[in-house]
């Protein structure tokens, strides 16, 4: 699944969310599981990057919900989005990530999910 045109921001509330609530409000249920559910979506989730600044820690950001789970994206052609310079508007960003978590989001992501 990927989720797009939502930034990344709200990712790891909700998987915090996800394993308190389902301890508290299904707990035969969270007894079934393997794993807990956060755990889950490294498999099988990734969210989209465009604009969060996350207070100056972007990296932190990006390690919370797992380099290998963040796509780039433009957000075009929607009024919010990073036309008519993507790439120069998240330079500054970019620059601050390491450089394998750069080269992730910024395409090696991609073309792993989507086998480019």
């Amino acid at each position: 699944m990927v989720s797009v045109e939502s930034g990344v921001g709200w990712v790891p509330f909700i998987l915090e969310t996800m394993d308190y609530e389902l301890w508290e409000n299904a707990p035969d249920q969270a007894k079934a599981l393997a794993r807990m559910p956060s755990e889950y979506f490294r498999d099988h989730w990734y969210a989209t990057f465009w604009f969060e600044q996350s207070q100056g820690d972007l990296q932190g950001l990006i390690d919370k919900v797992g380099e290998d789970n963040v796509l780039f994206e433009t957000d075009f052609p929607h009024p919010t989005c990073l036309y008519p310079s993507p790439l120069e508007t998240v330079a500054e960003k970019m620059n601050t990530l390491r450089p394998e978590t750069r080269r992730k989001v910024m395409g090696e992501n991609a073309a792993k999910l989507y086998r480019l």
